[in-house]
């Protein structure tokens, strides 16, 4: 038998994926110049996450000369509804991607310049925030940018219609 023949033990196989996706996620410089890990994110947090928003209710419309009420998809409030709930979904999405997909090398910074700027701009409430909150704000406002999430959507298998969405919502956050 030739060593092309060999068959190679589900074991092995396994231990050189996991290897090759180990270099994959090695200590990365973010755009942002922030040392990383980047790491997938399972799809079902992302569907838990988004499931969590929903689309406001269809609103309702007299039709008179069918003497019923019948949805009305097209009504100005309740495509802005529609809208909103989009984008919060993706803020969402973006929430989890960053949360669970990045785990900085570097503690957050005990300087609280880039929190007293945020708090500032209104983006982060002015008040003691826990450990968890501090990481989580400092990474998402600080730490990654649009391109590292591209990074990150790519690691977790996203698709790029739902990539482009994401990065939408990430701009507009």
């Amino acid at each position: 038998m030739s060593k092309e023949e060999i068959v190679k033990e589900p074991a092995v196989i396994v231990a050189e994926k996991n290897e090759n996706m180990a270099a994959e996620r090695a200590v990365i410089t973010l755009s942002t110049g922030v040392k990383a890990l980047l790491t997938p994110v399972s799809a079902s947090l992302i569907d838990e996450v988004t499931a969590r928003v929903k689309d406001p209710q269809v609103p309702m419309w007299m039709n008179e000369d069918k003497g019923r009420e019948e949805p009305n998809p097209a009504h100005p409030q309740y495509l802005e509804d529609l809208a909103t709930a989009e984008r919060l979904r993706g803020k969402a999405a973006m929430d989890a991607l960053i949360m669970f997909g990045v785990k900085l090398v570097d503690p957050v910074p005990e300087e609280n310049d880039w929190l007293e700027k945020l708090q500032f701009l209104e983006v982060v409430e002015t008040r003691e925030l826990s450990k968890m909150e501090r990481v989580f704000f400092y990474k998402k406002f600080i730490a990654v940018s649009a391109t590292d999430i591209g990074k990150i959507t790519q690691l977790s298998g996203i698709s790029s219609e739902d990539m482009e969405v994401a990065e939408g919502t990430f701009q507009r956050t």
